[in-house]
């Protein structure tokens, strides 16, 4: 292409419009082509790029559109502009019941119950709001793979879980009814189609344990993309109390989560990952032959991106026959760090991430304050577009465009300068600092886990103080304030599995 030349995309509800223009083009000259093909007057173009646009007569836009990129462009077409319909209308009258209240509704969906299976509609909530695996599922392909037959059920677990992202993603319809999927859940893992012997209905599950048997099947399906960003790597050293030279050390044992044990002593989640990780066994010694208490004691040497955790509430109790619940009141924190949970050199390389990341954090704190300020007060969010003196004369709509392209182009930045502070060496997958933030909860209801009833709580994508709260196939937002009471002390909702997202990431 000629040095002259400048090519690039404009996007506008949804649709790409291909830009040809010279150099010394004028941005008066480009509004008015861009006008023919979208039918967007030139006073309501509004396009999303670092500059000032309020000179129709300037024309050194290479400085503001990059050659091969790709521009938002907001605005409402003009209704007198007369043009050929590109296709036919389409009312939401026109569409189907379930489609038309999605229309109405901007929450996300959730999942049809279909007889005791709400552990499995939280469960598939809490794995959907994990970005990299979200996208793993979702562009999973079967062409080329070569699937033995022991494995193929679990590729086919995997076709289903697509198919019920894609209608998560969409949102096209009220809610999912994954009948396939639970079909193909039940041939693979047996015990998920127990079913009671007197009523002959399918048995309430337990939501860890089908969160641990889909980790299983993701693992065997994606391998090492999978491994990489859940996998926790351990250094574990055994030794015998009573013969201070009966010392086993082994290196790169792995976990896909970490176990916080609930005592009668027990108040926060720290203190039971501790637990967990300092234990005392009995066993037989190699050197002396007799029985001898042990010390195991495990430190973390790879930090992976997410990081889940589960509260071990459930024990068997003989008398009922049933796995009973630990109803203690356990809290958690929103941000988790594990910093004492690693090996001493690791800690020292994650501390320093770490607190250059705070530096970050604190600016966008700030950042994210003098928003609601903003908002609070009633003031303009749109001067960081220039384009602060038009925002009055914006419809509604436009607004919420405007906003929401404004919000997305915020977290692109803070991702950004979170970037900058990362280490150069990290592992794939490898979380850059030993601090986690909050996304997402599996909550129980109920004594045992044979009953009562699983919930997900999720955390707004974009918005790090909106949650959600997910009942099957009611879905209605939360208050953040209400999340620490899922710490449990009865048996109402009770965290069971959370799951961390590395800071910055």
């Amino acid at each position: 292409m000629s040095s002259n030349k400048l090519n690039f995309n404009i996007k506008h509800s949804g649709k790409l419009y291909p830009i040809f223009i010279n150099n010394d083009t004028t941005l008066g000259e480009l509004k008015t082509e861009v006008e023919k093909l979208t039918m967007v007057p030139h006073s309501r173009q509004k396009y999303m790029v670092k500059g000032s646009l309020t000179d129709d007569t300037i024309n050194n836009l290479s400085t503001i559109f990059k050659q091969g990129s790709t521009v938002m462009l907001l605005g409402t077409p003009d209704a007198d502009l007369i043009s050929k319909p590109k296709k036919q209308s389409s009312f939401i009258e026109d569409l189907a019941p379930d489609q038309q209240m999605q229309k109405l509704n901007d929450l996300p969906i959730g999942f049809q119950n279909m007889g005791n299976t709400c552990y499995m509609n939280s469960t598939l909530q809490a794995l959907f709001r994990v970005d990299v695996l979200k996208d793993m599922i979702l562009n999973y392909k079967t062409e080329g793979n070569n699937i033995s037959p022991e494995d193929e059920l679990h590729h086919k677990i995997v076709i289903e879980l697509k198919k019920c992202f894609e209608t998560l993603d969409g949102k096209k319809f009220k809610a999912v009814m994954p009948v396939v999927l639970l079909s193909v859940l039940r041939k693979c893992y047996p015990q998920f189609a127990e079913r009671d012997s007197q009523s002959g209905f399918y048995k309430q599950q337990d939501a860890e344990e089908l969160f641990t048997q889909l980790f299983q099947t993701l693992k065997i399906v994606f391998g090492d993309k999978f491994n990489n960003n859940f996998e926790i790597e351990f250094r574990t050293t055994i030794k015998d109390t009573a013969n201070e030279n009966d010392v086993t050390v082994k290196e790169n044992e792995t976990d896909s989560k970490l176990q916080c044990h609930i005592s009668g002593i027990t108040n926060f989640m720290k203190n039971g990952l501790l637990e967990s990780l300092h234990e005392t066994i009995e066993k037989r010694s190699d050197i002396t032959g007799v029985n001898s208490t042990y010390s195991v004691d495990k430190e973390i040497t790879k930090l992976p991106k997410y990081l889940t955790v589960q509260y071990v509430r459930f024990f068997w109790k003989r008398s009922t026959n049933k796995k009973s619940k630990i109803l203690r009141k356990v809290q958690f924190p929103f941000q988790l760090d594990v910093s004492d949970l690693l090996t001493p050199e690791y800690a020292q390389e994650k501390i320093k991430v770490r607190e250059e990341l705070r530096v970050v954090e604190k600016d966008k704190l700030n950042d994210e304050r003098e928003i609601k300020r903003c908002k609070l007060n009633g003031d303009s969010l749109f001067d960081d577009a220039d384009t602060s003196t038009e925002a009055t004369a914006m419809t509604p709509k436009e607004k919420q465009e405007m906003e929401t392209a404004l919000i997305k182009s915020r977290k692109e930045h803070w991702l950004e300068e979170y970037k900058k502070r990362f280490p150069k060496d990290l592992q794939a997958g490898e979380n850059p600092s030993c601090v986690y933030d909050l996304i997402g909860i599996i909550t129980h209801q109920g004594a045992n886990s044979e009953s009562g009833h699983y919930q997900s709580f999720i955390r707004d994508e974009n918005d790090e103080d909106k949650w959600y709260k997910f009942n099957d196939d009611k879905v209605s937002e939360y208050e953040k304030d209400k999340i620490e009471q899922l710490a449990g002390g009865g048996e109402s909702d009770s965290a069971l599995i959370l799951i961390y997202k590395g800071m910055g990431l």
